[in-house]
């Protein structure tokens, strides 16, 4: 695959084919139920107004895998790459099935840029039986008091976890739980396919009931953590989503937290330019832009990334930081990087290649996730705000503002936003579009906005048929972008001798440390690595 130019598609996506118009008649609520609380207790909005959801064990070896779909796996995706040992971090992994009725929502009303969205239930009482996995410490000493609460991705039709796989270290280390729901049908269709079972039972009506489902597993995890936390006494649920799964948490910050308040802080990681519709499809054509909105009741963080801003137009959505929100854009960094993909993310002929080329981008967004996840945390339960970004990424509107383009320096970088020390000091060149139809010197903002329309066909039903392993390769592959290594001459002339740029690195992830974007985790390894390698 060759090197996309850093030049970038946003709102023009909105009407080329690639996004579907909402759905009408699915989740919502006109008014606060009876007896809620506020943010960090209960609200009974599921089921109807107040029934609590039935949760029952799934047996660790039940169906005819004996081990649940996801699970943090024991032998390697492919040679050399990671692995987790659960029980070595003094974890153990749970999964249970999830069974209640909920609500259907449809519109009321046309949504406004603003956020400030009103959902009337449309269908009452709707059945559905869902699953969800588990993973907390052992020793309650251990245990931070939050569980992270995953919206797991359906993009490529089948459950991911691209937060467990960005933040697994950041997860374990610190003693969160986490949660990975099922709250889409696509999901739960895959699921039964893949082990009828272990997963006979799940399904839903459609994906109108899919946030009253997410209320629903925060209201479970509070009411019987005995249960589903082996008896860990939980203080703050944190709701999480990557990309489809982060169109999906900006409609529900937008639409339900404010009434439902069953989460006390959302990341919400690769957003785009819209929100997801009430109902089934990937993005909503309406409104363009979705902001969030300026009450939603708990601290909200986004970490978009360069490759959001020029695939998805993620800019157009840039607000402000207020006292509920902070938006940090990463320089270099793809949809999907290497990290990611090492973790599972189901990249066809990407991980185990490492020519450059066919590698996902190795700007590591990770280590920004994992900063967020903290500050987030620490926001949660001590009310001091995550940092916020001291200017946006560099972007210049084209083509009557249908086409952002980021501007970037010769190493493929923008300015501005969240510059890691890999940003600060470049090894690389970072690209965070892989094209491979193009070669690059050919390409224009009208050139690659047609590829890229292409290419991103695969969205168009919102939950790409897991058996279509071409097309879902082709489109992740794309959001993966690529790098390749600096020539050995101009890392000379960048870095005279190896203690020039180790000095370099280490100003950059101490700065980055200071200000809230790198944990110290991964600062020190930054160093280390540096200090370790061969450069120049």
């Amino acid at each position: 695959m060759g090197r996309a130019r850093t030049i970038g598609v946003t709102s023009s996506l909105l009407g080329a084919g690639l996004l579907l118009a909402d759905c009408q008649g699915l989740p919502g609520i006109t008014s606060l139920p009876s007896g809620s609380t506020g943010s960090g207790s209960s609200s009974a909005l599921a089921a109807g107004g107040g029934a609590l959801p039935t949760v029952t064990p799934i047996p660790a070896d039940a169906g005819e895998h004996g081990y649940p779909f996801d699970a943090v796996p024991t032998t390697p995706l492919y040679p050399g790459a990671p692995t987790i040992d659960l029980a070595a971090d003094g974890y153990v992994q749970k999964e249970f099935l999830l069974s209640g009725t909920d609500d259907v929502y449809g519109r009321s009303g046309a949504w406004a840029s603003n956020g400030d969205w009103q959902v009337p239930v449309a269908e009452a009482n709707v059945l559905y039986t869902t699953r969800f996995l588990v993973r907390y410490p052992t020793n309650p000493a251990k245990f931070k008091w939050t569980v992270v609460v995953e919206w797991l991705n359906d993009s490529t039709g089948a459950d991911v976890d691209p937060v467990w796989a960005e933040d697994a270290s950041e997860l374990l280390a610190d003693g969160y739980a986490y949660v990975g729901v099922t709250a889409q049908r696509a999901g739960m269709e895959d699921l039964k396919t893949w082990d009828p079972e272990r997963y006979g039972s799940l399904g839903d009506q459609s994906d109108g009931q899919s946030y009253g489902i997410f209320t629903q597993a925060a209201e479970a995890i509070r009411a019987d953590a005995a249960t589903i936390l082996g008896g860990l006494d939980p203080k703050d649920l944190i709701a999480a989503g990557d990309s489809q799964s982060a169109f999906r948490l900006t409609t529900y910050v937008n639409a339900f937290e404010p009434l439902t308040h069953a989460y006390d802080g959302f990341l919400l990681v690769g957003r785009s330019v819209t929100a997801a519709p009430l109902g089934s499809g990937l993005l909503s054509t309406s409104p363009a832009p979705a902001s969030i909105r300026s009450n939603p009741g708990a601290p909200v963080l986004e970490v978009n990334t360069q490759g959001d801003v020029e695939e998805f137009g993620a800019s157009l959505a840039l607000q402000p930081a207020t006292n509920e929100l902070r938006i940090w854009e990463v320089a270099g960094a793809s949809h999907i990087d290497d990290h990611e993909a090492s973790f599972g993310t189901p990249i066809g002929g990407v991980s185990p290649l490492v020519n450059g080329l066919n590698q996902a981008d190795n700007m590591p967004l990770y280590q920004a996730e994992q900063a967020a996840l903290a500050d987030l945390q620490r926001w949660v339960t001590s009310g001091v705000p995550a940092p916020a970004e001291q200017s946006p990424l560099s972007t210049t509107s084209v083509l009557g503002g249908a086409v952002q383009v980021v501007n970037t320096n010769q190493f493929g970088l923008a300015s501005g936003g969240v510059e890691l020390p890999q940003a600060q000091v470049p090894t690389e060149y970072s690209s965070p579009i892989n094209v491979s139809t193009l070669d690059l010197e050919d390409l224009s903002p009208l050139t690659l906005f047609q590829d890229l329309t292409a290419e991103l066909d695969f969205f168009t039903e919102g939950a790409l048929p897991i058996t279509d392993t071409a097309a879902r390769n082709e489109g992740l592959c794309l959001l993966s972008g690529s790098f390749l290594p600096l020539p050995a001459a101009e890392l000379a002339q960048l870095y005279p001798t190896h203690p020039d740029y180790v000095a370099k690195v280490t100003a950059a992830a101490e700065a980055d440390e200071a200000e809230g974007f790198l944990t110290p985790t991964d600062a020190a390894q930054d160093i280390a690595a540096a200090q370790a390698s061969s450069i120049p």
